[in-house]
């Protein structure tokens, strides 16, 4: 309200109406006419298959600072006892590149998984 009694919606020349049962009722009706039912069919709401990621950690370069530990949003890389990072659950990783942006030593290469059978065509 400011000081001439006017809530601050008038002042900005909003004006607010409630809307009677009968006319929810009408845009209810309108909105179920015009936005498609997901109820009945499922094909609309079937996802394609997730990628996967491989995480590779070069033990040359790496010196357990774990940070990559620490930055991976997933948890997919833990630290061992002696403090050198592992990869704990690869399925996990979405494929961010947290761990590779912030790698000091740039021992750490996120890249996608290949499926088994583009890997058997590039065997033979």
């Amino acid at each position: 309200m400011d000081c001439n009694g006017r809530s601050k919606s008038m002042v900005q020349g909003i004006h607010m109406t409630k809307n009677t049962d009968a006319e929810k009722s009408e845009e209810q009706q309108d909105q179920a006419a015009l936005s498609p039912s997901l109820e009945g069919d499922k094909s609309c709401l079937s996802q394609k298959p997730r990628k996967q990621f491989d995480i590779d950690i070069f033990r040359d370069w790496c010196k357990s600072c774990g940070i990559c530990a620490a930055f991976c949003p997933r948890g997919c890389i833990e630290l061992d006892a002696d403090g050198s990072p592992f990869v704990k659950d690869a399925d996990r990783c979405t494929g961010c590149g947290w761990c590779e942006i912030h790698c000091p030593d740039f021992a750490i290469s996120v890249r996608v998984r290949k499926n088994r059978k583009v890997l058997e065509q590039e065997e033979d």
